[in-house]
């Protein structure tokens, strides 16, 4: 009776036999993130991640990836022109973004074939930047008011929903998903003590957590 009263319970919390579980290596061919308020998208992430399937409807995976884009921007990053009243700076700014993501996926259907799916998701991205400005003297105005060069660091936590479409885990599969919630620590701005920066690219932070990506993973 016990035994009958155990299984029982495993049956009720979707148990399957370990016959069933899969695990899959996934390769994130493009991943964009909303990190900023400005641009909307100014990243290109690349990266691995692992998968591991427990019944035919649950799958969880983590990810990581890395901003591909910037680093082949150039030696000396992207170039950023900044007004203030009658004055304009040029900065050359360096970016780097690292992204961790943890999220688990619900099969509408069966996991044994292309679904779709919904699940949740949470994440730790750091971003860095350094910036300098490439006129801060003219010899015929005098020094800039812009400050010569800054950095910032910072951690941010994006959690919410997921959901995508993609292939069976113990096969050759597509994944293509997006996420979408909130930023813990977004919506700040990273140069507070510099307002002539505030509404310059990359110098704000967004509240809201918004992810489009394709993966091709292999699984068995």
């Amino acid at each position: 009776m016990r035994k009958l009263f155990i299984v029982s319970l495993l049956v009720v919390a979707g148990y399957v036999p370990a016959s069933a579980q899969h695990t899959a290596f996934r390769y994130i061919v493009g991943e964009i993130h909303k990190v900023y308020d400005k641009p909307v998208f100014g990243n290109y992430c690349m990266g691995l991640g692992i998968d591991r399937s427990f019944n035919s409807r649950l799958t969880v995976g983590f990810d990581v990836a890395y901003d591909v884009g910037s680093a082949l921007v150039g030696e000396n990053g992207k170039a950023v022109n900044i007004t203030s009243g009658s004055s304009t700076s040029s900065y050359f700014v360096k970016r780097h973004l690292l992204t961790l993501n943890y999220h688990t996926e619900y099969a509408l259907a069966d996991n044994d074939g292309t679904h779709a799916y919904i699940g949740t998701f949470i994440g730790l991205r750091r971003i860095t930047q350094d910036w300098l400005d490439d006129a801060y003297y003219d010899p015929y105005n005098g020094p800039s008011p812009f400050p010569r060069t800054v950095s910032a660091s910072k951690w941010l936590i994006p959690l919410g929903l997921r959901m995508g479409i993609r292939g069976a885990v113990d096969e050759g599969f597509l994944d293509l998903y997006a996420q979408l919630g909130y930023q813990i620590g977004g919506g700040e701005s990273l140069y507070p003590r510099y307002p002539v920066l505030a509404k310059a690219e990359y110098t704000q932070t967004s509240s809201l957590a918004f992810s489009v990506g394709l993966a091709y993973g292999i699984g068995w």
